[in-house]
């Protein structure tokens, strides 16, 4: 019997494999690798979960060997201490193989009691917490967790970072210095250190020897963000390559799903249907990996120059001669045509969001955006809102825009608050009602409640609008936005700031942002300086931009982890290796804010940034996450009165 499923009232024994989600690191000069942690997991995973339908094939449930080839297996049972002893000599005969991946699912009948599911605990559990999507790229995979930290009030998933958190740093090292920003990040902070002092209180009481930690640590610090703390750059459109694509299509654990027609590579067109096919988009595409953090109106040109060098590759036949010669064309050949498949892939996609980008309400839509981010709020914008709403746009677009004026305006006047509540719930329908009350309860759909508007002066503190953005040659991470830098990643800029270089852009100051080697490069010319200031160079800290981050909603911190000594734990790193920072965000980021960040890595010549986020995320799937609950309800009952 094959099939798989997710009811609530079954036990299931499951595993997945990340392995192929990541590959080795490509840059020797960074001290950090998800190579570890992946194979770390690696070790631990058993089975591969899958998708597939159907049953195939019915047995007696009875004790032996049990050879099987299917995807995933449904045991139905009674609530017997005998069939459980089976079924997990079954899985351990299977998990010995990797090859043979299984679900297992377990249906008690009549029902299911406690101490089945104590023996199926005993026989262990798969903690999948860390997936390894890129190089760079850690995910929790934890889906709308944006809704259940800031709507629900649901610590849960903080739990499972914070466990993640630990783990990881038995495999990496304690992690030195711990700054962040944000209601949900002081509480993470708080409960990592707590698990922290259990794990070692266990281990003091316990007869083993072996360390907990690891001596030196492959990461010097950690910057955690909660989502809240800037809820303006998910509503605004990304414009890099990859960022678009997520926008367009959707992009789900580095997985893209895409008509065949644009992926097929047979000349015959019309003979290619029209199914989706996944696609999987990462590092091992190494057009991919040089554009995708570009902004898209680059892209099309890189293509062509990358064709017309493909061509030349191609012409390169008719010079051979020698066997020799014939011999290494030969072998340049299967690198060729993969390389054309995935020009031809980039290409077509590449066609298709242009088409997208070209669209008049597009244009409109984004200009509106850019100059609400700006802080010009005209009457004539908020008009377009009225002519959205009228137009019964898609309410995710609609309720993007409503949000990003709201954000930067502290709050949408009274009069048009109401007015636009009884827009939306006249043309969208009356269950959006509570749609309308969860974006007032997060702070992206609010009413202005007098107090002073904080956005003009994290702007100009921050610098967040550059303008004569370089998109072909950037010099700051303005560019992955045509002009406006996100909150967050500016944050992070200020944090990474030599210590003597603090709080130089707050407002009235006018350079340090023009360019970003500027900002994170300033102290290499101090060629004289010590150790001890260079080792604070290199430090994190929110010290001198108390001012800008009192602007901004949650508390900060700093700490500093000591090991059992209580001595601080300092890096003995090689001066010459490159410090690496692991950036958590706490309620999803965006692959723009991705961008920035690699940006930042490449522009800086003693830092690496890994992140590391509960999901990615965009303004469309956050606003989701905080209407599809109402539909999903409606949906339920509509199908029961339909069947009554």
């Amino acid at each position: 019997m094959s099939t798989i499923s997710s009811f609530p009232q079954e036990s299931s024994v499951t595993g997945t494999s990340i392995t192929n989600l990541n590959h080795e690191n490509s840059s020797d000069s960074s001290s950090f690798s998800t190579t570890i942690l992946r194979d770390f997991a690696r070790k631990e995973l058993i089975d591969i979960l899958d998708s597939e339908h159907g049953v195939e094939n019915i047995y007696h449930l009875q004790s032996g060997r049990f050879n099987i080839q299917c995807q995933n297996l449904v045991y139905i049972c009674r609530p017997k201490m005998i069939n459980m002893k089976y079924i997990t000599e079954h899985i351990h005969q299977n998990s010995n193989n990797p090859d043979n991946g299984i679900g297992y699912y377990i249906y008690f009948v009549p029902r299911r009691t406690m101490i089945c599911e104590r023996v199926l605990e005993d026989e262990g559990e798969y903690h999948l917490d860390i997936v390894p999507l890129d190089d760079d790229l850690l995910s929790m995979e934890l889906d709308n967790s944006f809704k259940d930290l800031f709507l629900d009030g649901d610590m849960t998933s903080l739990y499972y970072v914070a466990k993640a958190l630990l783990k990881l740093q038995t495999i990496v090292g304690i992690i030195p210095k711990i700054i962040g920003k944000g209601k949900c990040a002081n509480y993470l902070k708080d409960t990592l250190f707590n698990l922290r002092r259990e794990l070692e209180a266990n281990h003091a009481n316990s007869i083993s020897s072996i360390p907990l930690f690891p001596l030196n640590s492959e990461i010097d610090s950690l910057i955690i963000l909660d989502r809240s703390v800037d809820l303006i750059t998910p509503m605004c459109t990304q414009l890099t390559y990859e960022g678009l694509i997520d926008e367009v299509y959707g992009i789900k654990s580095t997985f893209v799903e895409l008509d065949s027609s644009l992926v097929g590579f047979s000349q015959d067109t019309a003979n290619i249907s029209h199914k989706l096919k996944k696609i999987p988009l990462n590092s091992n595409d190494k057009l991919f990996s040089q554009i995708r953090d570009m902004n898209f109106a680059v892209v099309g040109g890189i293509l062509s120059q990358v064709a017309r060098r493909i061509q030349d590759d191609y012409e390169g036949r008719h010079q051979v001669k020698t066997v020799s010669q014939i011999r290494d064309f030969i072998g340049k050949l299967t690198n060729l045509r993969a390389e054309h498949q995935f020009l031809r892939l980039h290409t077509n996609m590449t066609e298709e969001i242009r088409k997208y980008t070209l669209d008049s309400d597009f244009n409109k839509f984004l200009e509106v955006q850019q100059n609400f981010v700006a802080g010009i709020t005209s009457h004539n914008y908020i008009e377009y809102i009225e002519e959205m709403i009228n137009n019964q746009q898609s309410i995710q677009k609609t309720i993007r825009l409503l949000s990003l004026l709201s954000s930067v305006s502290g709050g949408i006047k009274a009069k048009s608050y109401e007015f636009f509540r009884k827009e939306i719930v006249q043309t969208y329908g009356y269950q959006h009602i509570i749609t309308l009350d969860n974006l007032s309860k997060v702070g992206l759909f609010k009413k202005h409640d007098g107090t002073k508007n904080t956005y003009p002066a994290v702007k100009k503190g921050l610098k967040l609008i550059v303008d004569d953005v370089d998109e072909y040659s950037p010099n700051d991470i303005s560019y992955v936005y045509s002009g406006y830098a996100p909150i967050s990643v500016r944050l992070i800029q200020c944090a990474c700031l030599p210590s003597n270089s603090k709080g130089m852009s707050l407002p009235g100051t006018s350079s340090l942002f023009n360019t970003t080697t500027s900002i994170l490069t300033s102290n290499t010319n101090n060629s004289d300086n010590n150790n001890s200031d260079d080792n604070n160079a290199n430090n994190v800290s929110w010290k001198g931009w108390e001012d800008i981050l009192k602007l901004l909603p949650g508390p900060s911190f700093e700490e500093e982890q000591s090991v059992s000594n209580n001595s601080i734990y300092f890096n003995k790193k090689n001066q010459n290796q490159r410090k690496v920072s692991m950036i958590l965000f706490l309620g999803g980021c965006t692959f723009t804010e991705i961008s920035s960040l690699r940006f930042l890595s490449q522009q800086e010549d003693s830092k690496d940034f890994i992140i590391l986020t509960t999901d990615i995320t965009n303004g469309n799937t956050l606003v989701d996450s905080l209407i599809n609950q109402v539909r999903d309800e409606l949906k339920s009952l509509t199908n029961v009165n339909h069947s009554l």
